[in-house]
């Protein structure tokens, strides 16, 4: 038997300086065979050679909504499993392996885990723990997605029965997509340490250029879908943030140092 695969697609508009350690990161899966898309926006500085190097193909969606180029990729796959991940993003080796084989066994629509924060240069920089399940809805309803897209999959079914991504939000379809696959019933899994990917922080990257903006898109999200905080949502938080608290005081005591 072969090994299992999963679908990923690659959103990119201009992404050379940070794409090949991606794929490299994607094509390095231990155990798992990626089936990895390209949706391209119009790039022009070389992203698409480096595609064709990889032999990664790529398709092209016009720019303005980064999740409709994920949208269409994760539709054109025919794996059980998918997940998109960021042209500036990275996965480790065994990662995807060890997302999917906590998945079968317990049988759950969307799996995730912890995520290491890198900069630029992919410098490690602190680590973010991901909540249990049973505490996600009440961050979601508290403004804390709870985990990173890089360092999730999720059932090509429950994506098509979700309906993907509303491309109505430009900046927050992820926080609405996996806040409905979470009180929609369908079953969450972590998988336990180490972290599964890292994501690369930078002022270029959307969420910085455009925080404002996200603000005001989650009030949206939160409107159309009646988010209303309920009285155990605050410790959920809470015990979220203790369970970070020892990379809270390394991370100040690396800023003084």
């Amino acid at each position: 038997m072969g090994n299992p695969e999963l679908g990923v697609v690659v959103p990119t508009l201009n992404s050379s300086t940070t794409l090949e350690w991606t794929l490299c990161a994607l094509r390095g899966q231990r155990d798992v065979t990626p089936e990895i898309i390209v949706a391209d926006s119009g790039s022009e500085d070389g992203t698409l050679d480096i595609c064709r190097s990889w032999g990664v193909p790529t398709f092209y969606v016009p720019p303005g909504n980064m999740y409709r180029a994920i949208n269409l990729g994760l539709r054109q796959m025919d794996t059980e499993w998918i997940a998109y991940m960021n042209s500036d993003d990275l996965v480790y080796p065994q990662s995807y392996a060890r997302l999917l084989a906590l998945g079968e066994q317990q049988h759950a629509d969307a799996v995730y885990g912890d995520v290491d924060f890198v900069d630029y240069e992919g410098r490690f920089l602190f680590l973010v723990k991901a909540p249990q399940p049973s505490r996600l809805a009440g961050m979601f309803r508290r403004d804390h997605m709870g985990f990173q897209p890089a360092a999730a999959i999720f059932r090509r079914s429950v994506f098509q029965e979700l309906g993907g991504f509303d491309e109505k939000y430009r900046l927050v379809a992820d926080y609405d997509f996996f806040y409905r696959l979470t009180i929609s019933g369908h079953k969450l899994a972590r998988v336990e340490p180490p972290a599964v990917a890292a994501f690369r922080t930078h002022a270029s990257q959307l969420s910085m250029r455009e925080s404002a903006n996200m603000k005001a898109e989650l009030q949206s999200f939160r409107k159309a879908m009646n988010v209303k905080s309920l009285t155990g949502d605050l410790f959920d938080v809470f015990c979220w943030r203790l369970q970070n608290s020892p990379m809270y005081f390394w991370r100040i005591m690396r800023q003084r140092g």
